[in-house]
């Protein structure tokens, strides 16, 4: 437990492969906004959030809300395990 709270003295290493996926995605990132002014980003911004909001409060609602179709449980099968 002690070794949780020590501090670290190797940092850490991330996977080249992260590391790749990461760099790939932030050049892509890049280069669809390279063009945009400020407000377009900031009206993107919004757009996007209220799009994930609206997709987050559905599934929510979905979930809580609808009446579950539950199936009926199937018969029990005995194995016989004695040979």
């Amino acid at each position: 437990m002690k070794a949780l709270f020590k501090k670290q003295t190797e940092p850490f290493v991330y996977n080249k492969y992260y590391l790749l996926v990461q760099k790939r995605w932030a050049e892509r990132m890049k280069r669809a906004t390279d063009g945009l002014s400020k407000t377009k980003l900031i009206w993107g911004l919004l757009f996007f959030t209220v799009v994930a909001s609206g997709y987050l409060i559905y599934n929510l609602y979905r979930t809580f809300y609808k009446e579950a179709v539950i199936p009926a449980a199937s018969k029990t099968k005995i194995f016989n395990l004695k040979n």
